[in-house]
């Protein structure tokens, strides 16, 4: 028996009603040129914009684009980060509650760069999935609780690093093969009221989905994932909203870039992102909504007037294109559009 369903007698109506806001947003780095800033500006600098945004959910969600580590050393490979692990206090100030180090930098620095930045989270009160001492490790679930509802957070990443071979029995990633995934949300559906499966895949700055990120997110929503949150293309995709087994699944494709430095004359893309804020309790999702956001100098900001309508629009036709509505900034969790409908490739704003 599920634990929700276990435990539901012995919980009031009144316990079991109560919602729990989750604010997920994209790809956090703290190297290169966000480092740069942060050292002219201070810690609170990368996040000073969102803080209220991000603080104000009970859980709020972000991929850790790169090891925290003073010792490791850079393994060789073209793009390499390292973060000092005082940065760390950057998360802390913004509000963030747990992030993934499932992703294609986290062992830039190898075994003991991963290492250092769990123990970097864990010193600073900031938990974390997709990594571990071991593989067993990095696919438990990490539970957060708030108000007695338990969300569970799973993390893979879709892409080998480079320069580490990875062991079993070492700290290591968890990849995201379809035995990972349904062993890790399966494991997370029987403890948890919530499950977020969180991937690192798809191909850079393309806006639709891959098939093989859609069959992975399907997987995991067939397992009993409840949100499914993606990063790496470093751009915004699409929503998908998935009913299977009786449970409404969100997928966000990729949430794009968060605190980052890629500024690119000929595409605003990756400095046009947002944040997810979905409201859940005990028995699934209540609803679910987009906050534009755009990057200058590597810092998020709440996108205001046309910037934030352009964002907007982006989001809602890439998500018709998967069958989802998504109006006036909110995502309609109880109905998609048509098949032939969905099907259409849009022309984006």
């Amino acid at each position: 028996m599920a634990f929700s369903a276990a435990f539901a007698a012995l919980v009031s109506p009144a316990v079991q009603a109560q919602s729990v806001t989750i604010a997920a947003s994209g790809d956090i780095l703290l190297d290169r040129g966000v480092a740069t800033q942060v050292k002219e500006h201070g810690y609170g600098y990368p996040l000073a914009h969102v803080q209220s945004t991000l603080k104000s959910a009970d859980i709020a969600f972000a991929n850790l684009e790169c090891p925290l580590s003073a010792t490791g050393i850079p393994v060789n490979k073209q793009f390499v980060f390292k973060a000092n692990p005082k940065m760390a206090a950057c998360l802390v100030d913004g509000g963030l509650s747990i992030m993934s180090c499932a992703n294609n930098h986290s062992m830039d620095c190898g075994r003991t760069g991963i290492v250092e930045t769990m123990d970097t989270l864990k010193s600073h009160g900031i938990k974390w999935c997709g990594a571990g001492a071991t593989l067993a490790d990095a696919l438990t679930p990490t539970i957060i609780s708030v108000r007695g509802v338990r969300v569970a957070f799973v993390g893979f990443c879709d892409f080998l690093p480079e320069g580490v071979f990875l062991r079993d029995d070492r700290p290591t990633l968890a990849m995201a093969t379809d035995a990972n995934v349904r062993q890790a949300v399966t494991a997370a559906r029987k403890e948890a009221d919530i499950v977020v499966a969180s991937f690192h895949w798809g191909v850079e700055f393309t806006n639709r989905p891959t098939d093989h990120q859609r069959h992975l997110a399907h997987v995991a929503a067939e397992c009993g994932a409840d949100l499914v949150f993606g990063h790496h293309p470093h751009v915004t995709q699409g929503l998908e909203v998935v009913h299977t087994n009786g449970r409404t699944c969100l997928i966000d494709y990729s949430l794009g870039n968060f605190v980052f430095d890629q500024h690119l004359g000929y595409n605003k893309d990756p400095e046009s992102t947002i944040i997810l804020k979905v409201i859940v309790n005990r028995y699934g999702l209540q609803s679910a909504s987009i906050v534009p956001i755009t990057i200058h100098l590597c810092a998020p900001s709440i996108a205001k007037g046309s910037d934030g309508d352009v964002i907007s629009r982006r989001l809602t036709a890439l998500s018709a294109e998967l069958g989802t509505i998504v109006t006036k900034r909110n995502v309609i969790l109880t109905k998609a559009t048509s098949h032939n409908e969905s099907s259409k490739r849009r022309t984006l704003p």
